[in-house]
């Protein structure tokens, strides 16, 4: 792709995210701190819905078969949900993943899977979690050379990631562009070749030569919506790269 191209598709909302003040995890733990329990208790519980996948699978690189994760999944969530439990959420610390993380060894050194279960009562559920899809997705990505520290993270990226996708295709398909979409992605991860980009101009209706731009604009749209998602997680702007190299390299 040429450079031109490549210049003149760049979105300044990138640029944009830097002016943030606050992120979705720095709310938790300002609000924590004040007397906004019930704001904390519900910004936390949104964080912890989109990235339960990589407790699950933190759990399962440990050992512990899939109805024994899925009982400390829910039973790590209870705790963590609890009255009074964010006044450990401490923004100086960084990361939300970190934290995460941090807490549920802490919560396996405390507790056995029995003293759990009769903590949250049989069958209680405390979020909404659709194991039986993660323990398939679990088995057929398994790694065997991961440590269940890198599982979790790797799998945190990939929610990231998904997470960011879905929200691109839903903004294109609100705009009546689902066509549109189902054809460019094709090359988020990479580019095309004239060929390629020939068949997807002559599918949509359009000049040859600005696919390569229009494919230009969704890696730009993706790419900013892959750093909000990572700035919900982090303290600051300035930590988002540092999450990135974490994730991603």
């Amino acid at each position: 792709m040429m450079q031109g191209s490549t210049a003149a598709c760049r979105d300044s909302a990138a640029s944009r995210l830097e002016n943030f003040t606050q992120t979705q995890w720095t709310q938790v733990t300002l609000a924590a701190q004040r007397d906004g329990s019930e704001a904390a208790r519900a910004a936390l519980e949104a964080l912890c819905a989109r990235y339960w996948r990589s407790i699950y699978g933190f759990l399962r690189r440990q050992g512990h078969l899939p109805a024994d994760a899925e009982d400390l999944t829910q039973g790590f969530f209870a705790d963590l949900l609890s009255p009074n439990s964010l006044q450990c959420a401490d923004r100086s610390k960084g990361r939300f993943r970190n934290f995460l993380l941090g807490a549920l060894k802490r919560f396996l050194a405390d507790r056995h899977r029995h003293v759990t279960a009769a903590k949250r009562g049989p069958g209680k559920q405390v979020l909404a979690l659709d194991f039986a899809e993660v323990e398939k997705e679990y088995l057929e990505e398994v790694d065997p050379s991961l440590t269940a520290e890198q599982a979790f993270d790797r799998q945190w990226a990939a929610t990231v990631l998904a997470s960011a996708y879905q929200e691109l295709q839903a903004e294109l398909a609100r705009a009546g562009q689902a066509a549109r979409f189902q054809e460019l992605s094709l090359f988020l991860s990479g580019a095309g070749t004239e060929a390629e980009y020939s068949v997807v101009a002559e599918r949509l209706g359009i000049a040859a030569g600005s696919v390569p731009v229009a494919v230009c604009r969704l890696r730009e749209r993706y790419r900013n919506l892959v750093r909000v998602k990572v700035l919900a997680t982090v303290a600051g702007p300035e930590e988002v790269s540092a999450e990135f190299r974490a994730l991603f390299n």
